[in-house]
């Protein structure tokens, strides 16, 4: 055999060997992670809190879409249906009139916080709503969350319910094009925010740091636009009218195109 052939077969065994090797490994990661009681703990831990409230915490008495988004499955399962239904109608009755998303709510009351740009709507008289954050995962946010209530419970009828004159799918909708008419860059083919710092979440260029404004500096991430893509597959599998399904093969099918061709580069 020839030093070349050699090479090459000692080349491939190597890859095999390293093959297995990480095989074993992640089986070795997977029994232990599968054999750790504290997750379960955890688990039962998180459970008791959402049964408590679907607020973001002990110190904190708002509602947040972000933060729901990632417990709605498992609030589907703890909380009141009627009360978790309710909550989520809540952010479409605070739905800005150019089809913007808000971040939070809270009770008028509770608002006691510097913020001075906050949002009313006349659908929500008690209520008063904020943004938190320059990142653009409001809209996406809250679409998902509709997207795994359904998939969770099965109820339909949330998306024909009626808000101020639209139906919820309605202003799902109006989301998408708020995002691709407001927060789209044609040069780029993405959806950008603001230059955050903090958390990743406010923008250092002024005092209160959460509203995009003149002093912004435009920035698109890996984030946000991974959480449109996710939201228009969800917003695809809720529309059934055929008139929705071909707006879906619209804009939204080129963005993701755009967009998955932007991000794997």
């Amino acid at each position: 055999m020839g030093k070349g052939k050699t090479l090459i077969l000692g080349l491939l065994c190597g890859c095999f060997m390293v093959g297995c090797s990480n095989t074993t490994k992640e089986k070795q990661l997977a029994a232990t992670i599968l054999q750790d009681s504290t997750l379960n703990k955890v688990d039962s831990m998180a459970r008791s809190v959402i049964r408590q409230g679907l607020n973001a915490g002990s110190g904190y008495s708002q509602i947040w879409a972000r933060d729901m988004n990632t417990f709605i499955e498992t609030a589907c399962e703890e909380t009141d249906r009627k009360d978790l239904r309710n909550a989520i109608l809540l952010f479409f009755a605070l739905q800005q009139p150019n089809g913007e998303m808000i971040d939070g709510y809270v009770l008028k009351p509770e608002f006691t916080w510097n913020d001075n740009v906050p949002y009313y709507s006349d659908a929500a008289p008690q209520h008063v709503a904020f943004k938190n954050t320059v990142e653009t995962d409001q809209e996406s946010s809250l679409i998902q969350i509709v997207g795994k209530y359904i998939r969770m419970t099965g109820d339909r009828s949330i998306l024909q319910e009626n808000i101020a004159g639209s139906t919820v799918l309605e202003r799902m909708t109006q989301m998408t094009d708020y995002l691709m008419r407001e927060r789209y860059s044609e040069e780029y083919g993405l959806l950008y925010g603001a230059m955050t710092a903090d958390w990743g979440d406010v923008q250092p260029c002024d005092d209160f740091g959460c509203d995009m404004n003149e002093k912004s500096f435009k920035a698109i991430d890996v984030y946000d636009n991974a959480m449109f893509i996710i939201a228009l597959d969800y917003l695809q599998e809720m529309s059934q009218n055929p008139e929705e399904q071909k707006k879906m093969e619209g804009y939204p099918g080129k963005f993701r195109q755009k967009c998955t061709h932007s991000l794997m580069g």
